[in-house]
């Protein structure tokens, strides 16, 4: 009889990966990326023009595209218009190309 608790890692793997995918909607779904797991997450913090929500519904969806629903805002209230994101470090040239799409500035804050 064969020992039934002890199963190759590669099953253990595609279990898990099966289980994530399982998880979601098809639409959620984003390509694994190795690189991106091991990079951690970071807050981005930068200075826009955006003057209020109608620029701000300009970058809404390739932002909650690129980063997630929450894991971003702009505070129109201040003075520098601040864009805080939580995500990885390699999305932030990403993140300027898609303001400078629309014709809005945004720089890292340093």
């Amino acid at each position: 009889m064969r020992n039934q608790s002890v199963m190759p890692r590669s099953l253990w793997s595609g279990v898990i990966n099966y289980i994530k995918a399982s998880a979601q909607n098809a639409e959620a779904l984003k390509p694994w990326s190795y690189t991106a797991e091991k990079e951690e997450m970071t807050v981005l913090v930068f200075t826009t023009t955006v003057k209020g929500f109608e620029q701000q519904a300009l970058v809404f969806d390739q932002l909650n595209d690129l980063l997630g629903p929450n894991n971003w805002t702009i505070d129109l209230d201040d003075i520098d218009k601040v864009l805080r994101v939580v995500g990885l470090h390699s999305n932030l040239q990403k993140i300027i190309d898609i303001f400078i799409a629309h014709q809005l500035d945004c720089k890292v804050m340093k």
